[in-house]
């Protein structure tokens, strides 16, 4: 697991991120540490407990790459490309991902709860057991992907698309799903408030 060790700014409650003492707040050339991580990510197939809560990534392919136990918290992804990618007990909390695309990626155990998803896609992976709790989606597709046991619990859904999707035991208790659409899913093995399954009962 990634290192509980606090930033030795006084009074700051952040995590160090990898390899530095301090939080990426904190961190007075932010810039240069960016770049030693995306090199870092780059040239590196198994990541291990790694902190970078709190960078910024800007148009990146990350393709082929293993994380297990790595720490995400309130990153911003702008226009990254994830390919081949499988993450095990990952954390994205709070975090932004914007024009970023998921595909043929196998992720399991991981949270993206309270992040926020706007042109983004999900295509042809396998996300089990994660969850998407308070998240919201904005102009979002879901395709072609198996989303077996996760939870969207008081998510806010704006102009999202699951299509061809495997909703077994996926939660939706207290999210408004009058703003998704379900195409060629099986949205019926999914759960919902009772009011939403007696809606889609009569669809």
């Amino acid at each position: 697991m990634f290192s509980s060790i606090q930033c030795e700014i006084d009074n700051c409650h952040n995590l160090a991120v990898t390899d530095s003492p301090f939080c990426f707040s904190h961190i007075e050339d932010k810039e240069g540490y960016t770049d030693k991580i995306i090199e870092y990510i780059s040239n590196t197939d198994l990541i291990v407990n790694l902190n970078i809560s709190g960078l910024v990534f800007k148009n990146l392919e990350i393709n082929n790459k293993k994380f297990f136990s790595c720490k995400f918290t309130g990153v911003n992804f702008t226009n990254i490309k994830f390919r081949d990618c499988y993450l095990r007990q990952c954390f994205f909390e709070q975090s932004s991902f914007s024009n970023c695309l998921f595909i043929d990626t196998n992720i399991k155990f991981a949270s993206f709860a309270s992040s926020v998803f706007k042109d983004c896609k999900f295509e042809m992976s396998d996300i089990l057991h994660t969850n998407f709790n308070g998240i919201k989606s904005d102009h979002t597709m879901f395709t072609e992907t198996d989303l077996y046991f996760s939870s969207f619990i008081k998510a806010n859904f704006i102009n999202t698309v699951f299509d061809d999707c495997n909703l077994r035991k996926v939660k939706y208790f207290f999210a408004d799903i009058s703003n998704i659409k379900f195409k060629n899913s099986n949205q019926e093995d999914a759960y919902y408030d009772r009011k939403d399954r007696i809606s889609l009962d009569k669809k």
